[in-house]
């Protein structure tokens, strides 16, 4: 099962900063990187969500505070499990999704399709193992870029090309992180919202 500390790992040999005698890098600066990386990666390849919200009767707005880390959402089907699938115009600002068109709740449920942030913990990962290696060469490339603005203070010690060598090392990184993310890229915020997501069986 995927963890932080497995990717840690994962981090550390892409590195080749596996000597927990001499670390480069300390674990918690490696966390941080993973933390960028996910973020960046969530921006490109997002959870997909369903999630079942009671509307209000008579109303047109919903509350959505309960989506937590939400990039966007994409559709809201409202009768839920109707032969004909029903979907309307809305509109969200801040937690309040609103129906445009003079559409109002009825009290019952509706389907509020989702994008959420992925997550590592020491427990858990939402990321899909196959995109594991995605997380730490991203992870990597957030990592030695720390290292290149630190090394550019200690270039009296390290040598006068130290900084640039870490940081030609991280644009290489971060390159082929990107080119990554693009490979397995499955949102796009500039397109129209459409109906792609189908309700779970």
């Amino acid at each position: 099962m995927t963890t932080l500390s497995s990717i840690r790992t994962l981090v550390r040999r892409d590195l080749k900063d596996e000597d927990s005698v001499n670390y480069r890098w300390t674990d918690d600066e490696i966390d941080r990187a993973v933390e960028k990386a996910v973020l960046d990666y969530s921006e490109y390849c997002p959870m997909q969500v369903r999630s079942v919200l009671a509307t209000v009767d008579g109303s047109q707005d919903i509350d959505i505070s309960g989506l937590t880390d939400r990039i966007d959402v994409l559709q809201v089907e409202h009768p839920v499990d109707e032969s004909l699938r029903q979907f309307h115009p809305f509109r969200v600002w801040a937690d309040i999704l609103t129906f445009q068109g003079g559409y109002e709740g009825d009290g019952e449920n509706c389907y509020v399709y989702w994008l959420q942030k992925h997550s590592i913990t020491a427990q858990s990962s939402t990321i899909p193992s196959a995109h594991e290696g995605i997380i730490a060469l991203g992870a990597s490339a957030y990592a030695i870029s720390s290292q290149a603005q630190y090394k550019s203070d200690m270039a009296n010690t390290g040598g006068p090309n130290v900084d640039k060598d870490y940081n030609f090392w991280a644009k290489e990184k971060f390159k082929q992180f990107y080119d990554s993310l693009q490979r397995v890229k499955n949102y796009n915020p500039n397109k129209l919202k459409v109906i792609q997501l189908l309700p779970e069986e």
